[in-house]
């Protein structure tokens, strides 16, 4: 099992940030900038925002309202939304999630956590025809990936990460990405740090590159169960990084 970084505060304040940042009034149809900038200094993975906000732009928005539910039943924001930002070094990617959700669960561990409740970034990093869509696993290449970030695993609440597909396990036998979570009334917030020299494709995210992103949100819904929302859609945004 690996050991990451995590920890978990059930705090008012930042509670209330989550509610005002993912909160149903506060997300519009735009989703996002699809825009990477630089961090000034590394940040620190430890589950807490503040070293990001409130500064930062969101890249990608995340709401039924005008993202795609593929899956089950999301019919509000309060159930599941949120907003995904992303920062780069010369060292890291690194990644904040702020994220709604009424719901939050993870009995899974390993390659089960697609079924708890997460975050699922899809980067293409190399060739952006190929694989044709997220879910094209049979056409992913080195530089292709989907990196699942979870609050709980096991029945604990713990930061998590999962690498996909099967062709990526590697990744999965060490603390290659740091991860932090905290669990909030109302949601959770989650950071990540991936690594540029262990990630092939990674270091191509510096001034002036693009990249192929997308990002989905797993809800356990009460009622429908397993449920799967997608931003912009089961398809690639191109982000540029500045």
């Amino acid at each position: 099992m690996r050991k990451l970084l995590h920890g978990f505060v059930a705090g008012a304040a930042l509670g209330a940030m989550v509610l005002t940042l993912a909160g149903g009034a506060a997300l519009a149809a735009d989703t996002g900038s699809w825009v990477v900038t630089r961090t000034a200094s590394p940040i620190v993975i430890d589950g807490d925002a503040w070293d990001w906000l409130p500064a930062a732009q969101a890249t990608v928005l995340l709401s039924p309202a005008f993202s795609l539910v593929n899956a089950g039943a999301i019919g509000s924001d309060k159930e599941s939304s949120g907003q995904i930002y992303l920062k780069y070094d010369d060292e890291a990617v690194y990644v904040l999630g702020i994220i709604k959700d009424d719901n939050v669960v993870g009995d899974q561990v390993g390659s089960g956590i697609w079924q708890n409740t997460a975050i699922e970034l899809w980067f293409n990093l190399g060739d952006q025809s190929l694989p044709a869509n997220p879910a094209d696993y049979a056409n992913y290449q080195e530089e292709d990936y989907q990196i699942n970030l979870t609050p709980m695993v096991g029945g604990e609440q713990k930061g998590y990460y999962y690498v996909y597909p099967g062709t990526k396990a590697a990744f999965n036998d060490n603390d290659s990405i740091a991860v932090a979570a905290k669990l909030v009334p109302g949601g959770y917030v989650i950071e990540a740090k991936i690594p540029k020299a262990t990630f092939p494709g990674f270091s191509g995210i510096k001034a002036g590159g693009q990249f192929g992103f997308a990002v989905s949100l797993v809800h356990i819904s009460s009622i429908a169960g397993w449920s799967h929302m997608w931003t912009p859609g089961v398809e690639y945004a191109v982000v540029t990084v500045q």
